[in-house]
């Protein structure tokens, strides 16, 4: 019963040394944007989207804000002036 312990123990370790030699990706080194790149079509429209979901996502906030207000029966000229 020990040697299984032991064999069991030997291969799980052996197992994890050779798993833990795997290759770690470099990160990319950061390279000068150029004016063109830096507006362009796909970048002005990457903005535009991140900002959208920025505001859909406070928008939401701001809708459950009111809805746990209305829950609990805050009057909503509070709820506003506190924002």
């Amino acid at each position: 019963m020990f040697a299984r312990y032991r064999a069991g123990l030997a291969l799980t370790s052996l197992v994890l040394l050779l798993g833990a030699h795997h290759h770690v990706p470099q990160t990319p080194t950061l390279r000068p944007v150029s004016a063109g790149e830096l507006y362009s079509r796909r970048a002005l429209r990457r903005a535009r989207i991140i900002l959208q979901l920025k505001l859909l996502e406070l928008r939401s906030e701001r809708l459950e804000r009111v809805r746990k207000a209305i829950e609990r029966g805050i009057p909503i000229d509070k709820l506003l002036k506190d924002a």
